[in-house]
């Protein structure tokens, strides 16, 4: 290979990638990356910064390096500037398509069959949420260290292997298969790997007792049959375009079609040959651990296992075409047809993610600029839809700016698609009323610019009803408060040993209470609790201490306002606090 060609081999992977994925490189943040880029604003000492690192977050993942580190220096040393995140993550990508292409070059022993299994992977659709989206950067750190550790591997370097493994549990959970990859590869090594095993299963458990995965919801583990659908679904969206979607026009039976004569191809080629199993056994060991999660499919859970379906690819491909004749333009055809079942997709998913991020970059900017016009008035959103609110607002984007007081107007709740697993619109709603009138600007968010509309909106909006729903750490809700309450203490307020509050009804069925119970308050036993509303008692018992939440079935009455007060059997002080504390509340709900 002459110098030309090998600079080429190594760099035309990465250009193919960064022309394809370049929306990618250009896009900015959403939806979880706020949560993150906001994660610095509490820590305040050593210990905040290893909880920060390290408690479980996120469906309780624990990811010290990709989430944690990179967005806590990243957003320390350079704010909200998504360009320097982009050009880690974009390098690490390249460096993944060197890792990727050396490999299958030492297995194979064909520098064509590593540049054309780099090629596939940097046109695959799987990379479209790993470089468009920052919080996907665990994807990309993942599989960094699972090929660095495998090349290592092959070099005979044990001690950078290990250094490679053990820094891969910081990226992501999946590093845990990376001793069954290796024994699938050398399974006479064996012996070698049972020190990594021992490592991954002592991670394993740890991770297990530390983040115990929920029960329920999408997050939830299915160990049934549906685990083997979930692997046919994986497999199509691997060899075609993920959801088998093209933005041509085209037959709904062509996009399966194609999928169906890859697969065939790949699987006929690999018939007799016992080293290309190892490729497909990349595939379904990297998958495995997504499977269970039947009601959780998404595109990004390929990006790591595709990398062994386009080894197998590249092989098949170089080795097909060496031979010439038949096999040559069948491998031709069926590359070419691969390129444009996926090519389309990437790009135009690539582009759909770009102009999504662009959307939420004018909102926060909008925001931020308002705020500074205004900066002692809360913020009102009118016009806010599904896609917006979800990737915009339900990670409170805003407090990595100092910006707190965001909410939607009321109705917003009735045009944002309702995913409780995501987050509640109805906890971002702020019913107006005329003593806070002079407290508030309102804008629309609908267009490139967002446009003050306060004067028109609060003349025909002010509410003439009680919300539904109090925050009663809100200032600007205070009104609705009885004058027993203390001051607003964070996220909520202490009550004594009785409070009151108004909250509007509209014949819904229940109140809701959430808030928080302090150990000291249980010293003496379970904590009585009467709720009475509009001068119905109702009697609970608090058994522990830490949040709680509390339900009252409302009063069979035509009222469109309900009168609460709220009760405590007793009363404690806490340490050098001379006021005399019941419970702290936090929202109160009537649905």
């Amino acid at each position: 290979m002459n110098r030309a060609r090998a600079v080429a081999w190594w760099i035309v992977p990465s250009l193919v990638c960064l022309a394809i994925e370049w929306p990618g490189f250009t896009a900015w943040f959403r939806g979880d990356d706020f949560a993150w880029l906001g994660l610095g604003a509490g820590v305040h000492s050593l210990h905040d910064l290893l909880a920060a690192l390290f408690h479980p977050f996120a469906q309780g993942t624990i990811r010290p390096l990709s989430e944690r580190a990179f967005f806590l220096v990243g957003f320390w040393l350079f704010g909200m500037d998504p360009l320097p995140f982009r050009i880690v993550i974009f390098a690490t990508q390249f460096a993944n398509l060197a890792l990727m292409a050396a490999i299958e070059r030492r297995i194979t022993g064909s520098a064509a069959a590593g540049f054309a299994a780099a090629i596939f992977w940097a046109i695959s659709d799987a990379l479209v949420l790993p470089l468009g989206w920052v919080c996907v950067y665990n994807q990309v750190m993942c599989a960094f260290f699972l090929l660095l550790a495998f090349y290592f591997m092959l070099r005979g370097n044990r001690m950078l292997e290990w250094i490679a493994f053990l820094l891969g549990f910081g990226a992501m959970e999946l590093n845990v298969v990376y001793p069954v990859l290796a024994i699938a590869y050398a399974p006479r090594q064996w012996r070698r790997k049972l020190p990594m095993f021992a490592v991954s299963i002592a991670y394993a458990v740890m991770h297990y007792l530390v983040a115990h995965p929920p029960g329920t919801g999408e997050y939830a583990f299915h160990w049934t049959g549906a685990m083997l659908r979930t692997l046919g679904v994986y497999w199509t969206w691997s060899v075609g375009p993920v959801f088998l979607w093209t933005p041509f026009v085209a037959p709904a039976w062509l996009i399966p079609a194609g999928v169906a004569l890859i697969s065939a191809g790949l699987l006929a080629w690999l018939v007799g040959r016992r080293t290309p199993l190892f490729f497909l056994g990349w595939f379904v060991i990297t998958i495995a651990p997504v499977l269970p999660l039947r009601d959780h499919r998404i595109e990004y859970y390929i990006y790591v296992p595709v990398i062994g379906i386009c080894w197998l690819g590249g092989w098949a491909l170089a080795d097909s075409w060496s031979r010439g004749g038949f096999r040559r333009a069948a491998a031709a055809a069926l590359t070419l047809l691969y390129c444009a079942m996926v090519v389309p997709r990437t790009i135009a998913a690539s582009r759909v993610n770009h102009n999504l991020t662009e959307r939420v970059r004018n909102l926060v900017e909008g925001v931020a600029s308002a705020h500074e016009q205004h900066p002692n008035q809360a913020i009102l959103l009118d016009g806010v839809d599904t896609e917006l609110f979800y990737n915009g607002i339900v990670d409170r984007p805003f407090r990595a700016l100092g910006i707190y007081e965001v909410y939607l107007t009321p109705g917003s709740e009735g045009s944002i698609a309702p995913h409780p697993e995501w987050g509640d619109p109805t906890d971002f709603v702020l019913t107006p009323n005329k003593g806070a009138k002079e407290q508030l600007v309102v804008y629309d968010v609908r267009g490139l610019q967002l446009r003050n509309i306060t004067s028109q909106y609060l003349s025909r909006a002010v509410a003439t009803e009680f919300p539904r729903r109090i925050d009663a750490a809100n200032p600007l809700e205070a009104y609705l408060l009885g004058p027993e309450w203390y001051g607003i203490d964070g996220d909520h307020r202490w009550m004594g040993k009785r409070a009151s509050f108004r909250i509007g009804d509209e014949h819904k069925e229940r109140l809701y209470l959430h808030g928080y119970c302090p150990e000291g308050q249980l010293s003496a036993g379970p904590l009585p609790v009467r709720v009475t509303i509009n001068g119905v008692p109702s009697d609970a018992r608090i058994h522990s201490a830490g949040s709680f939440d509390l339900s009252f079935v409302l009063p069979n009455a035509n009222e469109t306002e309900l009168w609460v007060v709220i009760e405590v059997g007793r009363t404690f002080r806490a340490g050098s606090d001379t006021r005399d504390l019941g419970l702290a509340f936090g929202t109160f709900e009537v649905r």
